[in-house]
């Protein structure tokens, strides 16, 4: 069977960081506040998508225990050359959302957007889009009620 090489999983990365990248949010389902449900491996969209950002940062990274990029799958310092590894860093406005509950968040590639929306543009709603991409990674959390005072941030290691 052949194998992965590391070279081939750096030119994926390379690929992916070469087309949009959101982070989608959702209020996902009121019933996941009295029980943890787990992420499926099979989803393909949000339960109840509100809204996406395209990514304000893609990198590639490497692990490095004394990394400067600290996510919860372990420290990271940027690459200037192709690694299998790349940070996202999506930093959502103070008005994207405001006052909704959030359940769910969800990496997509690809989205493709309406054609007439204005240059420039970085947020945007279920109407925006004409094909939300592929679900690349999924993570459900405790209800989070989104503040207009707070700028939100989320970022990701994603690896190929």
């Amino acid at each position: 069977m052949a194998v992965l090489q590391d070279d081939g999983r750096a030119a994926l990365a390379e690929a992916v960081k070469s087309r949009p990248i959101h982070l989608a949010w959702g209020t996902g389902d009121p019933a996941w506040d009295s029980k943890a449900v787990p992420e499926p491996n099979n989803a393909a969209t949000l339960v109840a998508e509100i809204g996406r950002r395209v990514a304000t940062e893609v990198r590639f990274v490497k692990p490095d225990e004394n990394g400067e990029i600290s996510v919860v799958s372990g420290r990271y310092t940027v690459s200037e050359t192709p690694t299998k590894w790349l940070l996202t860093r999506f930093v959502f406005d103070f008005l994207d959302a405001p006052a909704s509950q959030l359940r769910e968040v969800g990496i997509f590639l690809g989205t493709v957007l309406k054609p007439e929306l204005p240059p420039g543009q970085r947020y945007f709603v279920p109407a925006d889009i004409v094909h939300p991409g592929k679900l690349y990674a999924l993570e459900r959390f405790e209800k989070t009620v989104r503040s207009p005072s707070i700028r939100q941030t989320f970022e990701y290691v994603l690896p190929f």
